[in-house]
């Protein structure tokens, strides 16, 4: 279950790098030494990388468990713990690798002059941002596990699709069975 952790947490790490690439910067207007003011218009960034954030979680946690649905030799609770901690996990790492690469693309200037514009590298406002995906795939592994119609939620071929297990159900009530 290590592999089901390890990818989920790979792929989570691109979905940061995409998000520090697209994540839009905040400008702000120096005030004084270390202080900054939002422009008008500006916080609304905040919220823009935020939505971004939470975005790609969510095609992450949509499309991460339905890959791992398909290893239908390890379905069960073992699989469900693997992607969620892969979820909560590569929810981190894709925030940590995104702020890097964010941090690499509006690096901090140093000094500014008061009244100056400067540029913010975007960040995540609320660290319930993280529970997106994690909560996102929960929810896909219960919907796959609640419309798998066996029980032991493995899908087997029926090796003769002319025998049946049961006989037919019979209505007449004459007949002995």
């Amino acid at each position: 279950m290590t592999v089901v952790v390890a990818v989920s947490v790979a792929l989570s790490a691109l979905g940061g790098i995409l998000w520090g690439l697209l994540a839009p910067a905040q400008q702000l207007l120096v005030v004084a030494q270390d202080r900054g003011a939002a422009l008008t218009g500006e916080s609304l960034h905040r919220f823009d990388s935020l939505a971004m954030f939470a975005l790609i979680s969510f095609v992450l946690g949509l499309v991460l468990p339905v890959g791992w649905w398909q290893w239908t030799a390890e379905r069960g609770p073992r699989l469900f713990g693997a992607v969620f901690v892969g979820a909560l996990a590569g929810s981190v790492v894709a925030l940590g690798v995104g702020n890097g690469i964010a941090a690499l693309r509006f690096p901090k200037a140093d000094d500014p002059a008061v009244g100056s514009i400067v540029e913010v590298a975007p960040s995540i406002a609320s660290p319930l941002a993280l529970i997106v995906q994690a909560l996102t795939a929960s929810l896909v592994i219960l919907l796959l596990a609640a419309m798998n119609p066996h029980d032991n939620l493995q899908y087997t071929e029926a090796e003769d699709a002319e025998s049946e297990p049961f006989p037919p159900p019979s209505f007449d009530s004459n007949r002995a069975d």
